[in-house]
């Protein structure tokens, strides 16, 4: 099978070759892009109607869009109450090690998924999936390479704190669960702060590479929720984390891909158009440690962009290979940029919020597969649920 590095330090991902840099590929010749113009003129103008139109006639509502999207996660939950087995495969997945890169990917997509189930009042599949979180041993790092057990504890912290803040959960376990796991983002944050999911250099007991920006703002919301839950949270890696984030800042609309990045601002996945999505996570959670720092107006610099600059990321959703697509988008970025950038809308005024989720509910709700999930990159079987989830939390505030 071949794999794919995604999210590497340099981008590096494999097209023919795994080390292959994005970059040259990312970035097509002029006149490959005026080949490429002239096709699509020529198959608009030809195309019939119904072949330029991927919206059905008509859009279920979303409390049915919502409705449908529950069903999918009840009836794909596996029997421990997790979801996702990683047993399917297209030979594009991202590069990953067994077992721990998938007890990463399970974990946290479970944690997802008890957040969306919790949100929207669901309880049956939801009590078995928090149970699996509960007696689930912690994901561990896969090896010297690879961190995806940062996602893990990022949103087992978040779904944690949620049941305490906001499900009222008693469940001792729930508390024991949650400081472990916040015990273990303090152990594989980066030498500087922040959280990346790769060290391909150093390889060292603390992750020698730069964060990535957002990686770090998940982090940062997560431990933001848990201690709003009562958590005891490590201010210096608060701080520090925040710094880093700020550091990365380049402009109201956009975000360094990650501290690795600041010597090679120009490269495409950090222009506006590369960077539109990750603004969104940066700035909600630079806003939940100090409101003062991200006005409204701050707030409006990066949303205007991400609506406005939109066909970036859905170019790059359900490409089959990471940072394949223009400015170097991926196709996971998707429905985490919106769930996000619906928490971020939350912020705003009132009267300010109903354009923006109209937007929003735009360019999420077409995108409900016939199955009731949403998905938006092709990753062994965790990817319809992760998807799922986030497209209900997004819906939900949009509703």
């Amino acid at each position: 099978m071949t794999t794919f590095h995604a999210d590497a330090p340099n981008l590096n991902v494999g097209w023919a070759r795994p080390t292959t840099r994005i970059g040259r590929w990312a970035k097509p010749t002029l006149r490959a892009r005026k080949c490429a113009l002239v096709l699509l003129i020529a198959f608009v103008s030809v195309a019939p109607a119904s072949a330029q139109t991927t919206q059905p006639a008509t859009q279920p509502s979303i409390p049915q869009a919502i409705a449908h999207g529950v069903k999918f996660l009840e009836q794909n939950q596996n029997k421990d109450g997790s979801w996702g087995t990683g047993t399917e495969t297209r030979g594009t997945e991202v590069v990953a090690s067994v077992p721990g890169s998938h007890d990463g990917f399970r974990i946290g997509t479970t944690a997802l998924c008890v957040m969306a189930l919790r949100e929207v009042g669901e309880t049956e599949a939801h009590d078995r999936a928090l149970n699996y979180l509960l007696t689930e041993p912690d994901a561990r790092r896969a090896d010297g390479q690879l961190l995806y057990n940062t996602w893990a504890h990022i949103y087992a912290v978040q779904a944690l704190a949620e049941e305490i803040t906001q499900g009222h959960n008693h469940d001792p376990r729930v508390v024991e669960v949650a400081k472990r796991n916040i015990k273990h983002l303090v152990e594989y944050a980066t030498y500087l702060g922040g959280w990346n999911y790769y060290d391909f250099h150093l390889q060292t007991q603390t992750p020698g590479m730069g964060p990535t920006s957002f990686g770090t703002a998940a982090g940062l919301v997560a431990l933001r929720e848990a201690r709003e839950a009562a958590l005891e949270v490590p201010q210096r890696l608060v701080d520090l984390s925040l710094h880093r984030l700020e550091e990365m800042r380049i402009s109201d609309s956009a975000f360094l891909y990650g501290s690795d990045y600041r010597y090679i601002p120009r490269l495409p996945a950090n222009h506006t158009r590369g960077s539109i999505g990750r603004t969104q996570p940066a700035n909600f959670a630079i806003w939940m440690w100090d409101a003062a720092k991200v006005p409204a107006e701050r707030i409006r610099g990066g949303l205007d962009p991400f609506f406005a600059q939109h066909m970036y990321l859905d170019m790059g959703r359900k490409r089959p290979f990471p940072h394949e697509s223009w400015y170097q988008t991926s196709g996971y970025y998707y429905y985490f940029d919106h769930y996000y950038a619906a928490r971020l809308i939350q912020v705003l005024p009132k009267d300010e919020q109903v354009p923006y989720f109209r937007k929003l509910t735009h360019v999420v709700l077409p995108h409900q597969e016939p199955d009731g999930s949403w998905w938006d990159y092709a990753m062994w079987d965790y990817h319809k649920p992760y998807g799922t989830a986030f497209a209900i939390m997004t819906l939900l505030r949009c509703e």
